[in-house]
């Protein structure tokens, strides 16, 4: 129950979205939150984010636009966790579920740039074992096909059921070796394989980003984990991020919600039936009762493709690097000319156009624009770049179901009156 007597899962949605504060008190900010400009307010953009938290029964947003390496704009509405009545902050951290996939291409692609590999190479060149689809063993796995999601590797049961409360018991290295190799523990090859041959079709595929992580473990001889973290974190000053739960503080972790009305679960779906909530002991599990569900703190032995934990303030560094040519206050993560490479269309037939992991989306002012989205139990997230304006725009929501891209998308457009 809240202090006004009312328990929390049945608050009025106006309550959600009347508590609109950050908490940044005790979190020590890098040298690169000085960039930062609260000079400009929008009562339109937050008009529209109150309407859409309206709409879609939205615990907590957490959005911020970047241009020209100053962050203009940032607001904070309703709730990081409704039951100990804490409102959303940009430095609270969360599971920004696939925008993971960006910082695992990223290091890949940091290891590219060494020669380390090329992106059209068979990637079992690079493993102990082979990675083939036992329906084509003929036809490679490339780089290239995983960044694309055309590898032919599938999402198999095994993979819906590997969502549990903590971080994973078990490692990459054995998640890996235990999907893709005959005998492993999760290899099942109608489950974890497509029935067409790499290269012949799109679909969005996570485990790819997992076998991908391995590799930079593979061909860098460190942890997928301590890797990131000294080439990627370390350099941005992201302080606060981690692909494990053990590493940030869970007390300032934004609460993920499943909202339930009329019986009707707002949950992505696996295997045809709702994720619903992650819970201690249980998993996945579809809840009962209209309102706001809570779902533990939650991990994945995938964790790669879509599990680091970071806020909206750390993500706005990522971003801006991206916007700088690779480079952030003379750090720098990639190349101006790999970045580029990366948010190239790529030949992919029955995707949206399709970059290396980023993708193409809908042209603002008739600009240019890439971004990724992410979606998990209790979560969505998405991320927007201008790379000819030095532009983007950042949206984390902790109920699942809410469309964050409708704000960036919003943001991109009224970029110009900042």
């Amino acid at each position: 129950m809240d202090r006004q007597g009312m328990d929390p899962q049945q608050m009025n949605r106006r309550t959600f979205v009347s508590a609109a504060v950050g908490l940044a008190g005790g979190v020590r900010l890098s040298r690169f939150a000085n960039a930062w400009d609260t000079s400009h307010s929008s009562p339109e953009i937050d008009t529209f984010i109150r309407d859409r938290m309206d709409t879609y029964n939205i615990a907590g947003v957490s959005a911020c636009l970047v241009k020209n390496d100053r962050m203009v704009w940032s607001n904070t509405y309703g709730f990081a966790d409704l039951e100990r009545e804490l409102p959303m902050s940009l430095d609270w951290v969360q599971n920004i579920c696939s925008i993971s996939k960006t910082f695992t291409t990223t290091a890949l692609m940091q290891l590219w740039e060494q020669g380390r590999f090329q992106l059209d190479d068979d990637v079992s060149s690079y493993m102990s074992f082979p990675v083939r689809n036992p329906a084509h063993p003929d036809i490679p796995i490339t780089f290239r096909r995983l960044l694309t999601h055309r590898s032919s590797i599938r999402d198999g049961e095994w993979y819906g059921r590997m969502y549990l409360c903590g971080d994973p018991a078990v490692t990459l290295a054995d998640w890996i070796e235990g999907y893709l190799q005959p005998g492993g523990r999760f290899y099942d090859v109608q489950e974890n394989f497509q029935s067409w041959a790499p290269g012949d079709r799109w679909d969005y595929n996570n485990v790819a980003f997992g076998l991908l992580a391995y590799l930079v473990e593979q061909m860098s001889g460190e942890n997928f984990a301590d890797y990131c973290r000294t080439h990627i974190f370390e350099p941005l000053e992201m302080n606060h991020t981690s692909w494990y739960l053990a590493e940030v503080d869970v007390s300032r972790h934004v609460v993920p919600y499943t909202y339930v009305e009329d019986g009707e679960v707002r949950s992505p779906t696996w295997g045809g039936h709702p994720l619903g909530v992650i819970l201690e002991g249980s998993g996945s599990t579809v809840p009962e009762g209209d309102g706001h569900h809570p779902s533990c703190a939650y991990n994945h032995p995938n964790f790669p493709d879509g599990f680091l934990r970071t806020s909206v303030r750390q993500l706005s560094w990522f971003a801006r690097a991206y916007l700088n040519g690779g480079e952030l206050d003379g750090r720098r993560i990639l190349e101006e000319s790999t970045i580029r490479q990366m948010l190239e269309p790529q030949t992919v037939e029955g995707s949206r156009t399709q970059g290396l992991t980023w993708y193409a989306q809908a042209p603002v002012r008739g600009r240019e624009v890439w971004g990724h989205g992410g979606s998990d139990p209790g979560i969505n997230t998405d991320i927007r770049l201008v790379p000819d304006q030095r532009i983007a725009a950042i949206a984390f929501i902790n109920t699942w179901g809410g469309n964050p891209s409708q704000i960036t998308q919003r943001l991109l457009e009224e970029a110009t009156n900042f």
